[in-house]
């Protein structure tokens, strides 16, 4: 398989985990924990920050539950209060009745959760936020259109550097080349003649 081939199946790959990762990262929610079990019941504060310094709402979900350690009944309930003191969720009920969980929208800011029970009853009380919920499209756009630029500026780079070294390659100087050894010709007199004078050794003159 030719590399063009394997990019063409690799790019829409690469695109799909990438989007399914992001779509794994803006579905996960950070929870609060705001009592439970081992403790007595509090009155809590907490402090939702936006993502980058932005305000949008974010999705919300509050699960709870109650238990009773001396009664076997009571009333039982909760708010969730902005810094503004306006009631922004509630619910209230009894005791061994359906505490069904509450979903909505929290803006960024500070909150206070208030619960409301007779004595002798104990909850266990989680708020889930998803913070990057609301830029879920955006986040989808913003990477898959760096990883369309980056497949397209590598298809280039890559073009381009094998046309320069290509080019390169066939610019280059040739050197000629030449046997390290020459061969003498034999059976030839003037070569013969030339050995003979050039040779140190020389016949005796004859007296």
């Amino acid at each position: 398989m030719d590399r063009g081939r394997l990019n063409m199946i690799l790019w829409p790959v690469a695109l799909l985990l990438v989007n399914s990762l992001w779509s794994g990262i803006s579905d996960n929610a950070a929870p609060y924990e705001i009592n439970d079990y081992d403790h007595a019941i509090e009155e809590r504060t907490v402090s939702l920050g936006g993502v980058f310094g932005q305000e949008r709402s974010m999705p919300s979900t509050f699960e709870f539950e109650f238990e009773a350690l001396t009664s076997d009944g009571g009333s039982i309930g909760w708010e969730i209060i902005d810094k503004q003191g306006q009631i922004v969720a509630q619910w209230s009920g009894e005791l061994g009745g359906e505490t069904p969980n509450w979903n909505g929208e929290l803006m960024p800011g500070t909150y206070v959760v208030k619960t409301n029970t007779d004595p002798g009853i104990i909850t266990e009380q989680t708020l889930y936020i998803q913070p990057f919920a609301p830029y879920s499209i955006e986040g989808h756009v913003l990477l898959s259109s760096m990883l369309i630029l980056f497949a397209f500026g590598e298809t280039i780079v890559r073009k381009k550097g094998g046309e320069y070294f290509a080019k390169k390659k066939e610019n280059a100087p040739k050197s000629p080349v030449q046997a390290p050894f020459s061969k003498t010709r034999a059976g030839m007199p003037e070569d013969d003649l030339a050995l003979l004078e050039d040779s140190p050794w020389r016949a005796p003159k004859s007296l």
